[in-house]
């Protein structure tokens, strides 16, 4: 049968070793694979031996990989199953690797969602939609999902999202119905939900000067106006602007007394500022 006839260890890596059998090369084993057996010189192993130390080896080699991806940051089960999966390593050996993992508390998804909840409110001006999707992409239970994001909504500052939706609002020009609508879908866009948008919208101050609206729609009717003016005439193009100008939320009796004020009557005329 065969015999270790020598453990060394490896120059470039000093937490592994090289078992020898017969005076040949036979594989390379870490620290634990050489305590877990208690290998030593002269030691008489056959192959069912050295099968279960070379499994135990390939155990070791993923425990390590895993520990090494957890060192950056918390992880789930889904990361560290990707990972492993990527390095090639069969699926019995990841199995165990996760339950290495969660019984030496290096996984723990309820830690990885309350870290992960404390990061995004801190560092982001995003709401819980944003987290959910994050904590759903990553592995972790529905149920500790929807507490999680609970909790996330309660800590989260409503200071801090009036200060996001203001800022957002700064951007938006236009009627206030329009400012509304936009700050409304950019609000969901960063994950906030119906009960929070509305909260905030409560407190939003959307009024803006009246110069402001009016050259506005200055702006806008110019804009309308000529793009019609390639492909209508006469009272149709009057009805096609004023109807483009009520989809972006002007009134109507502001518009008429604008195109008044432009002297357009039946639709053949060029707008001033457009001459």
């Amino acid at each position: 049968m065969p015999k270790i006839t020598k453990i060394e260890v490896q120059k470039k890596n000093k937490e592994r070793f090289n078992l020898y059998l017969d005076g040949e090369f036979e594989m390379g084993i870490d620290m634990d694979t050489y305590v877990h057996f208690n290998l030593k010189k002269d030691q008489i192993v056959d192959a069912a031996d050295m099968e279960k130390i070379q499994s135990y080896d390939q155990y070791r080699q993923a425990v390590n990989i895993a520990i090494q991806f957890l060192s950056y940051r918390k992880r789930t089960d889904h990361e560290v199953i990707q990972h492993l999966q990527k390095k090639e390593i069969s699926e019995s050996v990841i199995a165990s690797v996760i339950d290495y993992c969660h019984d030496q508390r290096l996984i723990d998804h309820e830690d990885y969602a309350n870290s992960l909840k404390n990061t995004m409110i801190q560092t982001t001006d995003k709401g819980s939609g944003i987290f959910k999707q994050k904590l759903k992409d990553a592995g972790v239970e529905q149920t500790l999902i929807d507490a999680y994001a609970e909790k996330y909504e309660f800590e989260q500052p409503m200071e801090d999202i009036i200060k996001v939706a203001n800022k957002i609002l700064r951007q938006k020009k236009g009627p206030e119905i329009k400012r509304k609508e936009k700050l409304t879908q950019s609000l969901m866009q960063k994950g906030f939900s119906f009960e929070i948008i509305k909260a905030v919208m409560d407190e939003m101050d959307f009024s803006q000067p009246e110069e402001e609206l009016d050259e506005l729609l200055q702006q806008e009717l110019e804009k309308v106006y000529n793009k019609y003016s390639r492909k209508f005439s006469g009272r149709k193009l009057i009805n096609k602007t004023i109807e483009a100008l009520m989809r972006k939320g002007y009134k109507y009796d502001k518009i008429k007394v604008k195109l008044e004020e432009s002297g357009i009557v039946d639709g053949t005329e060029k707008i001033e500022g457009n001459e």
